[in-house]
């Protein structure tokens, strides 16, 4: 009688890498992540719950290896939602 294998003789199977696009936003929005990453240490994360409906835009810190949110802004249809950010970051930085 033979002895059974314990492990499979078969090489495992790799998973498929699945590529997911990057979002377009608006150009305000854009323009906004980038000015943001650039000028701070802060990263900022971006939410859209319909199709065609307002963003919710929060402004994240890094916290050892975790983010907490310093700065959210709900229902985002124009650049002017995004300017307070700029009065919050002048406040804490005196």
């Amino acid at each position: 009688m033979s002895k059974s294998r314990k492990t499979s003789s078969q090489p495992k199977r790799k998973p498929k890498k699945i590529v997911i696009p990057k979002k377009v936003y608006p150009e305000y929005i854009e323009n906004f992540i980038n000015e943001v990453e650039s000028k701070t240490p802060y990263k900022v994360k971006i939410d859209q719950y319909t199709e065609n409906g307002p963003y919710h835009i929060g402004v994240n810190k890094k916290n050892k290896r975790v983010y907490h949110c310093i700065w959210m802004v709900g229902y985002v249809t124009g650049p002017e939602f995004l300017k307070s950010f700029w009065d919050y970051w002048k406040k804490s930085q005196t």
